[in-house]
Formats: structure tokens, sequence, C-alpha cells
């Protein structure tokens, strides 16, 4: 069987690939470059961490280590890609939440008016989820994966998983979460970096001759 090196290079490879193909089908289909680029990055992000997410289950391994340290990144820039993606919702939401509550009852306690940026409790609240986050990737792998070579090397099963990431992201991304959601084009875009995760999933498992 194929090593994490060769994984690894291959999974470079495959991000390298799918990063210019949906940059350039978002560039074609919405003409932004912006967006483009952000879906370019991501995918080949997504990419490379699908290439070597299987073997997450090889406790204490060397791609154990690796796959959570990307899993990590990857959290991180979902939220921070989210948090951009919506950034006029949130700072709607933690103005209504958060900040105008904060400011009346500091106003009633020391008789004057607060001045709380929301952008600036928006972007701390966005720090924190991104934190917590974070550090739940690896007991919660541990506590999902039992085996080497299981169910994180099926396809139908990460198939479903994906699935039901990419429709997690639609749902959230969409007005049945805020009263106003992203912008379609945005939608499409988060959905795609999605999607390459299971074809970075695919060259993992194509080498380690696991399609079929």
């Amino acid at each position: 069987m194929p090593n994490y090196p060769t994984h690894s290079r291959w999974g470079r490879i495959g991000a390298v690939v799918l990063a210019f193909v949906v940059g350039g089908a978002l560039y074609a289909a919405f003409e932004s470059p912006v967006l483009a680029l952000a879906g370019a990055v991501g995918a080949g992000v997504t990419a490379f961490v699908g290439s070597i997410f299987p073997d997450i289950d090889h406790h204490k391994s060397i791609p154990r280590r690796k796959a959570v340290k990307a899993f990590q990144i990857l959290v991180w820039l979902g939220v921070v890609a989210l948090a951009i993606l919506s950034w006029d919702l949130l700072v709607d939401g933690v103005n209504t939440a958060l900040v105008g509550p904060g400011e009346n009852l500091l106003a009633e306690g020391i008789d004057s008016t607060a001045d709380i940026p929301p952008e600036f409790v928006t972007s701390i609240v966005v720090l924190l989820i991104a934190v917590a986050l974070a550090g739940l990737v690896d007991p919660a792998i541990g506590l999902v994966t039992h085996r080497h070579r299981g169910w994180t090397h099926s396809v139908p099963v990460t198939f479903a998983l994906t699935a039901a990431i990419a429709g997690g992201v639609w749902v959230f991304t969409s007005g049945l979460v805020f009263s106003s959601g992203l912008a379609f084009e945005r939608q499409v875009a988060a959905v795609s970096v999605v999607g390459t995760f299971f074809l970075g999933i695919l060259i993992h498992l194509g080498l380690d001759g696991e399609i079929v």
C-alpha cells in the first residue's frame, strides 16, 4: 500500500488541478474574479485534506497527526470563509442579540451610552467558534474511528458524508437559517468547495486500489 508521502504528493497534484477547475468554472459561470479565486483556494485546500482523510483511522500514526492538523486548518478556513461570506448577516445578528442588550444594560448602570462596535464583537464570536471547533477535531475523530481501513476507506460512506456536509452548508447559507440567505453564486461556490473533499478522498482510495 502507498505510504503517506505518496498520498500527500498525489494529493497536492490533485489539489492544484481541482483548484484550477473549480476556479475556472466559477469564473465562467459568474464572472467574478474574487469568487473564483476564493473558490480555487478553498477547493485546493479541501481536496488535499480529502486526499489524506481516509488514514485518520490509523491512530497514533504520522497520517493521523498530519490529517488532524490539516482538518484543524480546514476548520479555521471554513469558519473564516463562511464568516466572510455571511458577514453582514452575522453582524446584524450579533448587533441584535448581544451588542444592543449589552449597551442598554451598561447605559442603565453608568448612565451613559456605550459604543460597542458590532463588527468587533462579531470578530470575537467567530474567533471563539473557530478555536472551539478546531479543538474538537482530534477527540471527535477518535470517537468515530475504531479500526484502520474502516468506514473512512468506503466510497459510499465517504460520498454520503460529503453530501451531508454539502447539504448542511447549503441549508446554513440559505434563507432557511437566516432571514436572508447568501447570494446564489456564493452558495454554489461553498458547495463546490465541499465537493472537492470527496474527489480528494477518491485520489487516496484510488492509490490504495479501494475504489472498486
